[in-house]
């Protein structure tokens, strides 16, 4: 089996209701769909964020086999530094290498530790037109509402603002659903020390990306200041951008994207360096169904550690927001189940992409 064709299928899907986390307004979604044909008929698809020009995969990618997925990313990826435009190309080829061999990815990549995750309800975002907090109460009790065990929501509009949301989404989920906030990079270290304060009153499962993951000297010292854990990291591309981070263990958990970080193959290699170093992995997961899948997939294989009774939750991070791109791209749907989702078993990644919505949605 040889690779006979790379296509990169941009996709677009307009919101129609508006919804802002701390610096943007989301508008749209958008992701890079990759779609890789070989010379027996087998497709694979990949979600990745871009895609690699057509030189690199003439050089690294055409004519090869598949199975030589970790020769053909390393030198798309060229150690770490293309990994966003690398890792769609590296998760379809091992949508192709399940589907060859008739076995779910999970099996290849040393076998599934759970066969569910337990999801948390990633949304409350600020809705435009909307009172804030009202809204995010009536969102919250819709996610209790589901069963989910746990709700992500966005902060970072300034200490009072966040701490009259956070108590809202609090009171509407009681004391017995999980909640953790993130606040996209947007404060400095002493304005996150001052919210983490006022915010620590709700029981916290985690405090995400109160600034800018470069800053490590920033994390250690919020860090040193706050009873709750930290976590972050989802924008870095590559092990070596983790290398830092990870080693001054600045965060309690990492939250590396499979889709901008490099694919498994250099998520798995960010998950063996922070394991190490005794710093939890906790993929992040926002984006389409394809990288849904692959994240499933993933979390299937991840061991818990320390190994207990009653471990610390593989969280998956469930999109609730809205996004044709995850819910209308294929027929293929990712449930909640009394709290958790189950990983796919069928061969490959699990998902197959409708045609005429891939049309839809191309830009």
């Amino acid at each position: 089996m040889k690779i006979t064709d790379v296509i990169a299928h941009h996709l677009t899907y307009k919101a129609k209701h508006p919804y802002a986390n701390s610096f943007m307004y989301n508008r749209s979604r958008s992701a890079t769909v990759i779609e890789v044909r070989t010379d027996n008929g087998l497709v694979g698809w990949g979600e990745g964020s871009g895609a690699p020009d057509q030189g690199a995969l003439e050089t690294h990618a055409i004519g090869k086999s598949p199975f030589d997925y970790e020769v053909i990313y390393d030198g798309l990826a060229q150690g770490g530094r293309n990994a966003r435009a690398a890792c769609g190309v590296e998760i379809a080829l091992w949508d192709l290498m399940g589907k060859a061999l008739d076995k779910p990815v999970y099996e290849l990549l040393g076998g599934a530790r759970r066969n569910e995750v337990t999801a948390y309800a990633s949304g409350l975002f600020k809705l435009e037109g909307e009172d804030h907090a009202k809204s995010l109460y009536d969102e919250a009790s819709r996610y209790r509402d589901q069963g989910f065990l746990a709700v992500k929501m966005k902060i970072g509009f300034g200490r009072e603002v966040d701490e009259e949301i956070v108590a809202s989404v609090r009171k509407a989920i009681g004391p017995d659903i999980a909640l953790a906030v993130d606040a996209n990079c947007r404060y400095d270290v002493a304005t996150a020390i001052d919210v983490g304060r006022r915010i620590d009153a709700y029981d916290l499962l985690w405090y995400e990306e109160p600034i800018a993951p470069q800053d490590v000297d920033g994390y250690c010292e919020i860090k040193q200041a706050l009873p709750m854990r930290l976590a972050g990291a989802e924008s870095l591309q590559g092990l070596r951008a983790y290398r830092e981070l990870v080693q001054r263990r600045a965060l309690h958990l990492i939250q590396p994207d499979i889709s901008i970080a490099g694919g498994f193959t250099e998520g798995r290699r960010i998950w063996s360096l922070a394991t190490a170093h005794h710093v939890r992995t906790v993929p992040h997961m926002w984006g389409g169904i394809v990288r849904l899948a692959a994240t499933l997939h993933w979390q299937a294989t991840l061991p818990d550690d320390p190994v207990a009774l009653n471990p610390f939750p593989c969280y998956l991070e469930y999109d609730m927001t809205e996004n044709g791109i995850r819910t209308d791209l294929s027929p293929t749907t990712f449930l909640l189940e009394d709290g958790m989702v189950k990983i796919p078993d069928a061969p490959g990644l699990g998902v197959e992409v409708d045609p005429e919505k891939l049309a839809k949605y191309a830009r």
